[in-house]
């Protein structure tokens, strides 16, 4: 087979698809069908291939037919199995730990870009977000991210000019909220490369724009950086316990991620949290419930800026990498629709689980509490969600900023008094 998938196979995988190929004469399609299978169950242990290849069913019929009975029998029973909850209790992933790696500091040419919803039409509701590069690749080794096929996986690039670069840089007159999470785990480093004094100096040029810094770290120490602008966020990805130790290798524990944000509370530096992505396995409902259970006693609703929920989305480019690289994960082992240009669960099942994140919050949060949105999802999840949804992303927007803003603004009230006398 000429498929490069082929040859990232197992050699047993090879022969036995190399085989089944010889008897059936399969075409391209199911070719690549046959093969993303066998990938796919590699990945969530549970190949291998010919435990799901009923070959007595195919032949009971003549000619071509038969390869395309194997094929679509086999489809259907893995289908089956992506629409159920996933099951994490028999998947023991072995600690993918990276290779080590090096740091090195370039000259970017390009440090602003946008946020990964798509550009035409109004397919999921976007919040204008722009992006800011100023370290690419991370050091930890979530499953299902993107950021590890973008880059050199071996090389931690930190843009050695940063601070030059942001003392000179004129933004663009609609950018109101940067997120520096896109290409790095924004608070991993900390401030070891000067990162951080860099994009105070942007913080401070630009009060008026908000800077977030999203992270799946603990780490604290730059939370005692002198005069940190109250106009830098900074946000913590959460996740149900299972995930965080089955997908997310090498990140900080949920109570790591809550510690160090309450740290960061009480040093009057403005917070928020992403539940994201949110996966559908068995357990889902309690294991969520615990996170949002454990935020809501551990923080006042007025000390959060923002809470949103999102779930796991692909592109095609991003679920071939995933496959080539052949990691233990159960990622995958879920119902792939089309959305928007990319792959995530069914609105159903999306549905199903917003709505139950939003409704364990006590009323007080949704009334007094954070900004609440769905982040990169369809605009018919908002209203069954939330009881309420934006008809454009520009009002979208609008609301984001008023609240991101209001909500910022009391921060420097209760942190510098003085200035407001």
């Amino acid at each position: 087979m000429d498929h490069p998938l082929f040859h990232k196979l197992p050699e047993p995988e090879q022969q036995y698809i190399a085989n089944l190929e010889k008897t059936y004469h399969f075409s391209f399609q199911e070719q690549r069908q046959l093969l993303e299978t066998a990938s796919d169950l590699i990945q969530w242990q549970k190949g291998p291939l010919s435990s799901w290849i009923d070959e007595n069913k195919a032949n009971k019929v003549q000619g071509s037919r038969r390869a395309k009975l194997l094929v679509s029998d086999l489809l259907a029973k893995v289908q089956k199995e992506r629409q159920k909850p996933t099951d994490y209790s028999d998947f023991s992933p072995e600690q993918r730990l990276p290779d080590k790696y090096q740091s090195i500091l370039v000259t970017a040419d390009k440090l602003m870009g946008r946020c990964p919803c798509p550009v035409e039409g109004e397919k999921t509701r976007c919040c204008n977000l722009k992006t800011l590069d100023a370290v690419q690749q991370c050091a930890f080794g979530c499953s299902y991210c993107s950021i590890q096929s973008f880059y050199n996986s071996h090389q931690i690039q930190v843009v050695g000019n940063l601070k030059e670069r942001l003392e000179s840089i004129e933004l663009d007159e609609d950018t109101w909220h940067i997120g520096t999470g896109q290409s790095s785990d924004s608070l991993l480093w900390g401030n070891d490369y000067g990162t951080l004094d860099a994009l105070c100096i942007l913080a401070k040029r630009y009060p008026g724009t908000i800077i977030e810094l999203k992270t799946k770290s603990q780490r604290t120490d730059w939370t005692q950086m002198p005069s940190l602008p109250k106009n830098i966020v900074a946000t913590w990805s959460l996740n149900a316990p299972t995930i965080i130790e089955k997908e997310e290798h090498l990140t900080a524990s949920l109570e790591g991620r809550i510690e160090a944000a309450r740290k960061a509370a009480d040093k009057g530096i403005p917070i928020g949290f992403h539940l994201h992505p949110m996966v559908y396995f068995e357990g889902w409902q309690q294991e969520y419930k615990k996170v949002i259970d454990l935020v809501t006693a551990t923080f006042d609703a007025s000390e959060l800026v923002l809470f949103s929920f999102g779930t796991l989305t692909f592109t095609k480019a991003v679920l071939k990498e995933l496959r080539e690289q052949h990691r233990e994960s159960r990622i995958l082992d879920m119902d792939l629709t089309a959305a928007a240009g990319k792959y995530s669960y069914p609105l159903a099942t999306k549905r199903e689980m917003f709505s139950f994140a939003y409704a364990q919050f006590p009323r007080i949060w949704k009334e007094e509490g954070p900004f609440f949105y769905l982040c990169m999802e369809d605009p018919s999840l908002w209203e069954p969600t939330f009881g309420y949804s934006y008809e454009n992303d520009r009002l979208f927007e609008a609301a984001m900023k008023s609240a991101y803003t209001a909500t910022i603004e009391c921060f420097r009230k209760v942190n510098d008094p003085v200035s407001y006398l």
